[in-house]
Formats: C-alpha cells, structure tokens, sequence
C-alpha cells in the first residue's frame, strides 16, 4: 500500500484549519487522518490539530492490533480524545466554542476500519464504482434522510455547512464506525468539505483512474479540481492506492 496526503489553505482562507496525518504503529500498521476545524470558530487549526496529534501518538505507541480489539481501541480513543478537547475549553476559556470533524481509517490484516464525526468524509474505489462510506453529520442530511430534500437540494441549500455532530461540543460522543475488505477496492481517500463539497462523487473516480500518474500527482488534481469547482474552503485529503507497494 502507498499513502499520500495534501492540506492546503485555498484561497480564500487565512488559515488553514483542516489537518491531516499518517502514522504507523510499533508493527507498521497503518493510520491515515483528516480534522477539519469547525469553520466560522476561532481555533479550528487548534483544535483539528489537538485531534489528529493526540489520535497519532496513541496508535503510534500502540503495537500489533487484531481487527476486533484495532476497532475497540479507536472508538475509546476517539471517545477519550474528544472529552480532553472538550475538558481543554472548559479549562482554558479562550478557547470555548472550537471544534473539528474527524475522519480517519485504520488497516489492519485485510480489513479497512473507517470512523468519523462530522462532514469529512471516507470514500473507496474500484475500476466499476465509488463508494461514499461515511454518512455526514450535518443538518442538511437530517433532511435528506427525512425525505424533505434531495441529495441534489442538499448541496445548494443555505444551511449545508452546519454540522450535528463534532469533537469537541460535546463532552460526550460516539463515532460512527465501519468495517471493510480491503481487497475489493483499489483506493481510499478521506478528505475535508473543501474538496468533497466542490466534487461530484464520479469526478473524484475519474480522476483517480483516467491516468497513469504518480499517486501524489492524482492527490494534486483533485485539489486543483476542487479550486477549479470554486471551492472556497481548506482542501485537504489523504489518498491510499491499496494495492500498490511503498516502492512504487
């Protein structure tokens, strides 16, 4: 497996909230990340940062996971992480009202464990289809799920970048989480809003696999793709080619 990752600004941020990580633990196991800071609340890049470092150092330290107690670990981490964000507010005043999404996705043996909190998003991919596998949390999808919109209203509704479900906001907090056999797909991206908002699901695809680029060239060109779509966010990603070796 091959791992690239991407995070830029945009142009039209100061800051640049979203951030991403790969990390191994002691037998190599592999853990990709994306926060994203809740947009429109001061020390977003805090408090994605706070996340990714904390849920890193612990699989880091951590040695030769089984899928069952690999899955078990990430819900109490990502569980125990979000009440020290949450506790590092309430003692540090300054800081009320941060916030990030997570996504992240753990491989362990032939098994893709995927979690997330928020509107960023896990995506895998084989030559026939992609499949979205997060659900995001966020208002618009309370809608969509309620019948009262479609998926095609969601994207241009007024209200599409509030979210229902953050680390941070609550002291208590469950990600939502999903097992995959890593042999039925080639690639898995996890990425912020600012790219998946801007992106239909088949350009994503098709970019991915209508050329014989280097991995981290495909990464570039959904950014660019992205920004071209007018995005006006941070874009951020983590691409895995599944089957690939690290030489490559």
């Amino acid at each position: 497996m091959r791992v690239v990752e991407k995070s830029i600004c945009g142009n039209f941020r100061e800051t640049n909230e979203d951030a991403t990580g790969i990390f191994h633990n002691g037998t190599g196991q592999i853990l990709i990340m994306v926060s994203d800071g809740m947009g429109g609340h001061q020390y977003g890049d805090v408090a994605s940062s706070f996340v990714l470092d904390r849920i890193g150092e612990a699989w880091k330290s951590e040695n030769l996971l089984d899928v069952d107690t690999g899955e078990q670990f990430l819900r109490n981490l990502v569980m125990k992480v979000n009440r020290s964000l949450y506790d590092y507010q309430e003692e540090n005043p300054r800081y009320r009202g941060m916030g990030t999404t997570l996504v992240l996705a753990a491989f362990i043996e032939e098994t893709i464990i995927i979690l997330n909190v928020g509107d960023s998003r896990a995506y895998v991919m084989n030559p026939r289809s992609i499949e979205q596998v997060t659900k995001d949390h966020s208002f618009v999808n309370m809608l969509v799920d309620a019948g009262e919109i479609t998926a095609d209203e969601a994207k241009r509704h007024p209200k599409k970048n509030i979210i229902t479900k953050a680390m941070g906001t609550d002291r208590l907090i469950q990600a939502d989480v999903f097992r995959l056999r890593n042999r039925q797909y080639d690639y898995l991206i996890v990425a912020s809003d600012g790219l998946t908002d801007e992106m239909a699901t088949d350009e994503i695809h098709t970019l991915t696999y209508t050329s014989e680029k280097a991995l981290s060239d495909k990464a570039d060109d959904l950014i660019v793709r992205a920004e071209k779509n007018g995005s006006t966010d941070n874009i951020s990603l983590v691409l895995a080619d599944l089957k690939a070796s690290e030489s490559e």
